[in-house]
């Protein structure tokens, strides 16, 4: 049995972790004949080509990459084939995927046990499988299948770093209501354990000859007793390589980042989102301006590189909202920021089945879209905005966003 995986086209590289996932986890059960192609890399037509002789073609999509794996799928789609989605869109709308006739199968949720049931035989137009409790019994990604060298490539010529991407958890108890990866991983929080971590950590160094470790987790430091053992362990055993990681203003301590310092970590990036205690509250991001402030205080006297995000575009965001949230920017001082505008991706709250069932998700990006407004503010107003933003603090702008402003 030949089956490929594609990833359509993605900016993010570590989506691509996935596919490592899934293709690790069929082989466990003796399912080899695996193929994986990127959009972001390889032509549509060495994609369709490859596919021929394939039996099972399978995408995960974003919203923003379904269009692009909708135009695949249609070239690729025989009667001797069998097409399957996956991935936060297909989870959120399954009954909307299946719409399109070049699509057989929907998986919903977690992939890689039910792309092995696939695998077996369950042709059923949506398959689910309950989640797998102990993440260790996965093996580690196939990084040598998804061509994670060519990734690598691209972070060493953008930064001069040979960088990869490692997940600790899955889901995030957390409900901000801009956010659609609840609706894929639920809000339950599901960990390795610290040793397996270090263990994938520490191979993927010695393999791909990694300078700096990104953990891709929605929120690292959730679980703070799981991230001081896994920081122990990378002291204990003299791994040197630094790394960062997402974290939120209120989910770390002193002891924590202290011990995250002395193990190597010299990044954080965390979400601030707004300088406005209403819009904080409207988001439900249950973060204080206090505690943001804390964070970015103990961050710097620790010598941490902070990296922030703020979110423009809130339907109650006023100016007077967005002078707060540079005033807040002005006393914390990070090192780097990124200025997003609010996307209304399906599984967001802000997502409608009716307002938004034409919308072309491939130009809806998390740096701009046409879609959102607000209360006071004009979409064109709210990109102004950022504009200005973007302009006041170009020497500080996240390398994304200087690519596309």
């Amino acid at each position: 049995m030949k089956i490929i995986f594609i990833q359509p086209k993605s900016f993010h590289a570590w989506e691509a972790l996935n596919f490592g996932y899934m293709g690790s986890y069929l082989k466990k059960y003796q399912y080899d004949k695996i193929e994986f192609y990127s959009g972001f890399f390889d032509s549509d037509d060495e994609i369709v080509s490859a596919c021929q002789n394939a039996d099972i073609v399978g995408f995960s999509c974003t919203s923003p990459q379904m269009k692009h794996a909708l135009l695949l799928a249609k070239r690729i789609k025989t009667e001797r084939n069998l097409i399957v989605f996956g991935g936060v869109h297909p989870t959120v709308l399954p009954q909307e995927t299946l719409l399109h006739n070049c699509i057989d199968v929907v998986v919903t949720g977690e992939g890689e046990e039910a792309m092995l049931q696939v695998v077996r035989g369950n042709h059923k137009s949506i398959v689910n499988n309950p989640f797998i409790e102990n993440l260790d019994l996965l093996p580690f990604p196939d990084r040598k299948l998804i061509k994670q060298e060519r990734n690598i490539q691209v972070a060493y010529r953008d930064n001069g770093y040979r960088i990869a991407s490692i997940f600790a958890t899955r889901g995030c108890p957390f409900d901000c209501t801009f956010c659609a990866s609840k609706s894929l991983w639920t809000r339950r929080l599901r960990s390795r354990s610290a040793e397996n971590i270090f263990e994938e950590f520490k191979s993927v160094v010695k393999d791909l000859n990694i300078d700096f470790m990104k953990f891709s987790d929605d929120t690292f430091t959730i679980d703070k007793a799981l991230v001081q053992e896994f920081c122990i362990c990378k002291i204990n055993n003299n791994q040197n390589t630094p790394w960062g990681c997402n974290i939120r203003a209120d989910s770390v301590d002193r002891e924590t980042l202290e011990l995250m310092a002395k193990a190597q970590c010299r990044e954080v990036w965390i979400g601030v989102e707004s300088g406005s205690p209403r819009i904080l509250a409207d988001m439900k991001k249950n973060v204080s301006l206090d505690q943001i402030r804390r964070c970015f205080k103990m961050t710097e006297e620790l010598g941490l590189f902070r990296r922030a995000y703020f979110l423009l575009g809130m339907p109650n965001e006023s100016y007077e909202d967005i002078k707060l949230t540079e005033t807040l920017i002005d006393e914390i001082g990070p090192d780097a920021i990124g200025f997003t505008i609010l996307a209304p991706y399906p599984g967001s709250a802000y997502y409608d089945p009716v307002i938004h069932k034409d919308v072309d998700w491939s130009v809806v990006d998390e740096y701009t879209n046409h879609l959102c407004r607000t209360k006071s503010l004009t979409n064109t107003e709210l990109r102004r905005e950022q504009k200005r933003l973007v302009e006041k603090y170009r020497q500080r702008i996240v390398f994304r966003q200087r690519l596309i402003s």
